[in-house]
């Protein structure tokens, strides 16, 4: 009996664990319904939403057929429409773009013949002129050279002269102070001569012993001798300084001479080349002159040529598109069945998009009242979906704090 109690709370306890576990399932169906019909929700609205896309585009697709046939059908009853008026100028047209075509043609075919014939008359005459000019053009080349040749030679005979000039210079210093120098060794054998006879006088007047008056009378002579060693030395070194100077003169002038000669070298070779420079100069300009006409004259031509081409390319414009309206012009006069074809084909496309403007609005219709309906559906999806992507999250968070 006492037992009894016990075995009453387990029989609650399992009846309890029972409710619970019915309640848990009934949730989790509940939420399982949910996020299918959100699922199912989503879907129909992405095929509503496919379909009156396609309905549309295809609309779309036949609005511009139906634009395009009847372009073609308002071109081809204007073709009709005027088809006499049209036969007429473009056949006018197509005759007279021929002949001005022929026309430009010829003169095409002529300015280039033309021209043709006076490049190579051109290519001719600058052959020939070269041979003609060449040996004026070596003689003037070899007048140059002799003038080069001269000016270097009296570039030399500057130098020349200038060396001669420092050669007279140094010369003429040298002999200013060897004159010099024997002047002033004059001047000291004289000062000295006067101080030994001034002793020599003072000795005598005073009444010196014999042996001083004759050593003094000795020195005067000797004196006497210096001084007219210097006086002849003074005389050497003048007629030998100037003798130098001379000689360095004598050199000057015939570098001056050589100057003058080089210098007269030089004008006449320059007269010269001047001369022959000239000649080939003229020669050259009047060929040169020769060529240049016949190098306008076939520049006018190419000019004229591509004038006449400009003239060809819009003759034959016109021509062909008179041409294209033409064939086009009698291919509608001759298929009447085809305008009225197209005619019938264009009631029956707007007969057809009526149709399907009717199915393109009735589709967005359903696709608007389809979005509405499932609304709910679709944000309960959505509002899972976070769920377990903040639920991800949270447990990624957590595993990363744990670590």
């Amino acid at each position: 009996m006492a037992d009894e109690p016990e075995t009453k709370q387990q029989e609650r306890d399992q009846k309890s664990g029972a409710g619970a576990l019915d309640v848990a399932r009934g949730a989790a169906g509940s939420a399982a319904s949910t996020l299918r019909s959100g699922v199912f929700a989503v879907r129909d609205v992405y095929a509503a939403s496919k379909r009156h896309s396609s309905a549309r585009s295809a609309l779309r697709d036949m609005t511009e057929a139906l634009e395009r046939d009847q372009a073609t059908l308002e071109r081809r009853e204007e073709l009709e429409a005027g088809y006499d008026d049209i036969v007429a100028e473009q056949s006018r047209i197509i005759e007279e773009s021929g002949k001005e075509l022929e026309a430009q043609q010829k003169k095409i075919d002529a300015a280039e013949r033309e021209a043709s014939e006076l490049e190579n008359r051109l290519a001719q005459l600058r052959e020939n002129n070269e041979q003609e000019l060449r040996p004026y053009k070596r003689i003037s080349e070899t007048a140059k050279g002799r003038l080069d040749e001269a000016s270097r030679g009296v570039s030399e005979a500057k130098r020349a002269v200038k060396t001669a000039e420092a050669q007279v210079r140094d010369a003429t210093d040298e002999r200013e102070q060897s004159i010099a120098s024997a002047n002033r060794a004059i001047d000291s054998s004289q000062s000295r001569l006067r101080k030994v006879q001034e002793e020599l006088s003072r000795a005598q007047k005073g009444g010196g012993n014999a042996a001083t008056v004759r050593q003094l009378q000795n020195e005067v002579t000797t004196e006497l001798a210096h001084v007219e060693a210097a006086r002849a030395d003074v005389s050497v070194v003048t007629k030998e300084a100037q003798a130098t100077v001379d000689a360095a003169q004598t050199h000057l002038w015939t570098q001056k001479q050589s100057l003058e000669e080089a210098q007269r070298e030089v004008d006449a070779a320059k007269r010269e080349y001047e001369t022959k420079k000239k000649e080939y100069e003229e020669l050259l300009a009047k060929a040169q002159e020769a060529e240049k006409k016949h190098e306008d004259r076939i520049a006018e031509l190419r000019e004229a040529a591509d004038e006449a081409k400009a003239a060809y390319d819009e003759a034959a414009e016109q021509h062909d598109n008179a041409s294209a309206l033409l064939d086009e012009t009698e291919e509608v006069h001759a298929t009447p069945e085809a305008t009225e074809q197209l005619r019938r084909s264009i009631a029956q496309q707007q007969i057809a998009i009526s149709e399907q403007e009717v199915l393109v609005s009735s589709l967005a219709e359903g696709e608007r009242s389809l979005r509405t309906r499932t609304r709910g559906a679709r944000l309960a999806l959505l509002g899972a979906v976070v769920a377990v992507v903040v639920l991800i999250v949270l447990i990624v968070v957590l595993a990363v704090t744990a670590q």
